[in-house]
């Protein structure tokens, strides 16, 4: 698997290419349960512009996929799985025109709210297109101004898991950050402004999981200015896993959530 999606609720959504195809699970790693997924026709192939999101439908608590692509006729074709009918609704949204859909640091999803960033959208060369599990619909917001934007680096986080948040490199000052949080749709402010130099791997509440020169993991939180060693060494973490074949970071909270409805094999470790 290439891809890996969540946390919610202690379960993840993973993606990777099983004979130049796209290949989909759900997976708890509390229970060590796998259920794979098979996308819908028109299936989509790895040469397509594929988009994942994962989260809960807060009206009928229902685990649900939303996946979107393009085909090579510029066609887009969007799909909903639910988990508790076990079945795909396939429909034609409009989507905006983008050209990359930029980095997630943990996890886009917030309160029944799917997150993506991407590049190339009517907003200041980018564009927040969002995905509500409950009505099943797409929305465009903006983002924070375009002069206060790089998108060169821009990656979406949460914060305080009740704030989605703009992650941001700062044109003016040299290994610099901004995290710009939404605080209504479309409306932005800045939180905060700190120097880097080291990669950032992933977050969760308010602090950023960084991977040091010499391969090790620490947090730093950036309202607090702190920084927690976090006892864990890997030369893996210099790369990034879905492209260099390096290591992920992903942090979550074990859960017994049942994802299976018939037979399937289990993870095998």
């Amino acid at each position: 698997m290439k891809q890996l999606f969540g946390f919610v609720d202690g379960l993840f959504f993973m993606v990777g290419e099983i004979d130049r195809e796209v290949s989909c699970a759900l997976w708890n790693l509390a229970t060590r349960e796998v259920k794979p997924l098979h996308l819908p026709i028109p299936v989509a192939t790895i040469h397509d512009s594929l988009v994942f999101g994962f989260g809960l439908d807060p009206l009928t608590y229902d685990y649900k996929v939303v996946y979107f692509h393009i085909n090579n006729l510029c066609e887009h074709y969007a799909s909903v799985y639910s988990c508790s009918r076990d079945l795909w609704r396939i429909f034609k949204p409009k989507i905006p025109y983008f050209i990359d859909v930029k980095h997630t640091f943990g996890t886009a999803y917030l309160n029944g709210t799917y997150y993506w960033l991407l590049t190339g959208g009517r907003h200041s060369n980018y564009t927040i297109l969002l995905f509500e599990f409950g009505s099943e619909i797409f929305k465009e917001i903006e983002g924070p101004g375009h002069q206060s934007v790089d998108t060169n680096m821009l990656g979406l986080m949460s914060v305080d898991s009740s704030i989605i948040a703009i992650l941001n490199l700062n044109p003016h000052i040299v290994f610099a950050y901004d995290i710009w949080v939404m605080i209504q749709p479309g409306v932005w402010n800045k939180l905060v402004t700190f120097q880097c130099f080291f990669r950032i791997k992933s977050c969760y509440d308010s602090s950023l999981i960084l991977a040091t020169k010499d391969f090790q993991l620490v947090s730093y939180d950036v309202r607090t200015n702190k920084t927690r060693h976090l006892g864990f060494q890997h030369p893996g973490l210099r790369k990034d896993a879905e492209y260099d074949g390096g290591c992920g970071v992903f942090y979550y909270k074990e859960s017994l959530v049942k994802i299976k409805q018939r037979e399937d094999e289990d993870l095998d470790h």
